[in-house]
């Protein structure tokens, strides 16, 4: 049965009346039960990709500053949860909540341009922005903590901690801009496929009960 919004005045007698959640919740077991992978790999994989990629993000900054500080395993689970997993899990969860939501619950309602570049803005502030500004806090604190490499006291020399942060930095701004870049338009692809995909699935389910009310309706009978 297709999902759809009406008024409590405008809705049938026969209908049923269900929250967002179960919408939610009945969207997703056609998602999982659809028998062609094909029709519905971007709202099944997507946003596993994009925290993948934020994933990886994080590991190859916070990999850079470590080495760059010689920290080498000096607080290296303490530094890759808040660098690594937080990113990777906030950015499947924003996708989740605000992309893939409301077009599964409010189908033609958002304007597709703008969708997509929200989840790229999401993508590139939480799977980018975030871990490449805490990383290099992260080694700085360790570094001083654990006297592998003098660090300049943020409070005494700010302008010499920042000469340290760009001299470290700058060596990956290329790539930095690049995996930014990277991860917007294949975020704003994916969130394209996932508008499409998503139509697509509401229109083969209007069809199927079209159809199925065709073969019960009883027959006309003409004296």
């Amino acid at each position: 049965m297709a999902l759809s919004r009406a008024r409590p005045e405008e809705l049938p007698k026969d209908a049923v009346v269900i929250t967002e959640e179960q919408a939610l919740k009945y969207q997703w077991k056609i998602i999982t039960a659809w028998d062609k992978t094909s029709d519905v790999w971007s709202l099944k994989y997507a946003p596993g990709v994009l925290c993948s990629m934020a994933a990886f993000t994080g590991a190859y900054v916070n990999n850079h500053y470590r080495t760059k500080l010689r920290l080498g395993s000096h607080g290296r689970l303490s530094s890759y949860l808040p660098i690594v997993a937080v990113p990777a899990i906030f950015t499947l969860l924003s996708h989740k909540f605000f992309i893939q939501r409301p077009l599964l619950l409010k189908p033609m309602t958002q304007c597709p341009v703008c969708t997509q570049v929200r989840s790229a803005a999401f993508q590139t502030g939480l799977g980018a922005a975030y871990p490449t500004i805490l990383a290099p806090f992260a080694a700085f604190m360790f570094a001083t903590r654990c006297y592998t490499y003098r660090v300049p006291s943020l409070i005494d020399s700010p302008k010499e901690v920042f000469l340290l942060w760009r001299k470290l930095t700058r060596p990956i701004m290329p790539a930095l801009g690049t995996i930014i870049a990277i991860q917007a338009v294949i975020a704003m692809y994916l969130t394209g496929e996932e508008e499409r995909q998503s139509f697509q699935i509401m229109l083969r389910m209007r069809e199927i009960e079209h159809k199925l009310e065709e073969e019960h309706m009883p027959q006309r009978m003409d004296f």
